[in-house]
């Protein structure tokens, strides 16, 4: 591969990773304001500030090499009923919510504890991504990216231990509301 033709696929990399914090962003805003959790949502603002620093991290790299960081938003993975007993059950449980503040609430507590399993899915997925762009920095002699691109997988990576290590806290809120009898 010619050296621009290099150039152009590691550009097309790191905006990847871009476009993958792009979406992180929106993703994390929605987060903080929807979760009933008041340390996921400090935790959350704390790490929307290091996802802000990081698009500047990528941005700088990527004007570096010579190319135009990208807009674009990656779509992030996400949590999807697998079967129709799992779909049927999702709709009873949200026609009940109409009429049962309960029903709403285990609703809420089950969205919560899907949205921490994504949110664990999402940074595990940053992580690879930056690890697999300070081998390619490293291999093609870009070293000068290192740096930047290790603070950002630290950040990462204190995500991940942060949503691990506060999982025990989250089932303990939401379980409870999951186990409530329905009256409605």
């Amino acid at each position: 591969m010619s050296s621009s033709a290099m150039k152009e696929k590691l550009i097309q990399y790191f905006n990847e990773a871009l476009a993958m914090e792009n979406a992180a962003t929106d993703r994390i805003q929605t987060r903080m304001n929807e979760t009933p959790i008041e340390q996921t949502k400090q935790q959350l603002q704390y790490h929307l500030e290091q996802t802000f620093e990081q698009q500047d991290r990528l941005r700088n790299i990527i004007a570096k090499l010579g190319g135009d960081p990208t807009t674009m938003k990656a779509t992030l993975p996400k949590l999807m009923p697998m079967n129709r007993d799992t779909i049927s059950n999702t709709v009873k449980e949200t026609a009940k919510s109409l009429v049962s503040s309960e029903s709403q609430d285990k609703l809420d507590a089950e969205k919560e504890l899907i949205q921490t399993k994504e949110d664990a899915i999402i940074e595990n997925a940053e992580i690879v991504s930056y690890k697999m762009l300070i081998h390619m920095a490293q291999e093609i002699g870009l070293q000068e990216a290192v740096p930047a691109l290790n603070k950002s997988l630290q950040e990462e990576t204190a995500m991940v231990n942060f949503i691990m290590g506060n999982a025990p806290l989250v089932l303990r809120l939401m379980l409870p509301k999951l186990e409530a009898p329905d009256t409605g």
